[in-house]
């Protein structure tokens, strides 16, 4: 036997070649898929943003229209804040967007019923969705001459943060 004969290399460079192009392609293909995913959660969180959002913009503009909205005892709102939306909480404004996510706005009337303006708590919940996605406090302004009323947004706070299904709530109970 000599030791020069070249009988199973190619063999050998064969499978090393393929070994090698098998973990290329299988680590591309992972990473393409995290791409893939990152890409499709952050539509998802833009959608929710966008949606809550636009309701808690809507709500707001509600309330500038009608100044009962928020207004001490209103019964469309209530005296605290919810951290969570049920069934029999009452609701101010349903928005759909993008055909698919609905937000609900619930508000916290003002709590001072002798006060000329009014502070209203708006808080924004996702369907199928547990915590608050946006809350914000508002203080409508009213003027003693025919003037319009004014608002000011005191606050605007998105409540969650991270992933949908473990956020981490930000928003304070009121």
């Amino acid at each position: 036997m000599s030791t020069h004969e070249e009988d199973g290399q190619a063999l050998l460079l064969a499978l090393g070649f393929l070994t090698f192009v098998g973990l290329v392609v299988g680590t591309m293909l992972t990473l393409a898929y995290a791409s893939e995913l990152s890409t499709q959660r952050l539509g998802d969180q833009r959608n929710t943003v966008y949606a809550a959002d636009g309701a808690t913009e809507a709500a707001i503009q509600v309330a500038l229209i009608d100044p009962t909205v928020g207004s001490y005892g209103d019964a469309r709102c209530q005296a605290t804040s919810p951290s969570v939306i049920t069934p029999t909480t009452p609701v101010l404004l349903i928005s759909t967007s993008n055909g698919n996510t609905t937000a609900k706005v619930v508000c916290k009337w003002s709590s001072t019923p002798l006060s000329v303006d009014r502070t209203v708590t708006f808080t924004t919940f996702i369907a199928g969705q547990g915590p608050p996605v946006v809350q914000s406090v508002v203080i409508y302004h009213f003027h003693q001459s025919n003037a319009p009323i004014t608002l000011e947004v005191k606050s605007w706070t998105y409540c969650t943060h991270g992933p949908l299904n473990n956020p981490t709530a930000l928003c304070p109970p009121s």
